[in-house]
């Protein structure tokens, strides 16, 4: 037997009670529906007929084969049936991973408020320090930051987001604002170590010019937090992401470095493993991020 189609085929035979039934049934010779029995029962390797020229009836392994058939039939039935259930309401599980700066303070509340709104939705939010594999960690849905990976998983930008240039006011004032990006090389400059990129080069465009600086400091980390909070300590000048520092620059703990230059944009991404049939819960999911990360400063 090499499908379930061949289950219905053999279903549809057993209720019409001859091959000449069956073939007008499903459009087709009964010289065809003749050799699609035989062809079954050779896959087989089992009579499941007896056939007389007036009449045929179940062998004792066709009984056995009806009844498997019609409760196999019956499961996936009912297997489809759930799986459009699913997928056209607004129930089930989703698995998110975000990253842990912007996921405690953005995407576990606008989790909290899509529940508030959805009870029936399950949402389970892994935080990891640097992005983890979807498929192999059955998530459907990862926030993401930047240029994707060519990695064959579907993506929606859900918000355009800049990168800042900061420091703080005292360590401006003791080391003075560099004017040009090639003046940050006699600054301590601290580095982000984060998802395997090359750290230290940071890139500036102004106009049609570009320009690559490789910089140094003697302050490191692959942790968001402690890079932003050693920029507020007078440590030195860091880049972060506009969500990240929009408060401590209206609040002036933190100043913009070189202003009239641009970083290349942290956009955010919701990426998911779905191609063509995207469950609806996923789908508000997202819908729902793009609502609630039009209040981030990029937007404002």
């Amino acid at each position: 037997m090499k499908s379930l189609a061949d289950l219905e085929f053999f279903v549809i035979l057993c209720e019409a009670g001859s091959l000449s039934r069956t073939a007008k049934d499903l459009d087709i010779t009964p010289a065809a529906a003749s050799k699609r029995l035989a062809n079954l029962e050779k896959s087989l390797d089992t009579q499941l007929f007896y056939r007389t020229p007036r009449a045929m009836s179940l062998t004792p392994d066709g009984v056995v084969m009806l009844r498997y058939a019609k409760r196999m039939l019956a499961d996936m039935e009912a297997l489809h049936h759930a799986l459009k259930v699913n997928a056209d309401e607004a129930s089930g599980q989703i698995r998110i991973n975000a990253p842990f700066g912007f996921g405690r303070r953005h995407i576990a509340p606008f989790v909290a408020s899509f529940v508030e709104q959805f009870p029936d939705i399950d949402c389970q939010l892994h935080l990891s320090d640097h992005p983890l594999n979807l498929v192999a960690n059955a998530f459907d849905i990862g926030i993401r930051f930047g240029t994707l990976p060519d990695s064959g998983l579907h993506a929606r930008k859900i918000a355009s987001h800049r990168r800042l240039l900061c420091a703080s006011p005292e360590y401006l004032k003791k080391h003075g604002h560099p004017d040009t990006p090639e003046a940050l090389s006699e600054h301590n400059c601290i580095v982000l170590r984060q998802n395997e990129d090359t750290y230290g080069n940071w890139r500036f465009t102004r106009g049609e010019r570009h320009h690559q600086v490789k910089v140094r400091g003697n302050l490191s980390a692959n942790d968001g937090e402690s890079v932003l909070t050693w920029a507020i300590r007078g440590h030195g000048i860091a880049v972060r992401a506009e969500w990240d520092v929009h408060e401590h620059l209206e609040q002036g703990r933190l100043v913009r470095v070189l202003p009239d230059y641009q970083l290349p944009n942290a956009d955010i991404y919701a990426v998911y493993p779905y191609a063509d049939h995207l469950p609806i819960r996923i789908r508000r999911f997202i819908d729902h991020l793009v609502s609630e990360m039009e209040a981030l400063p990029s937007h404002e």
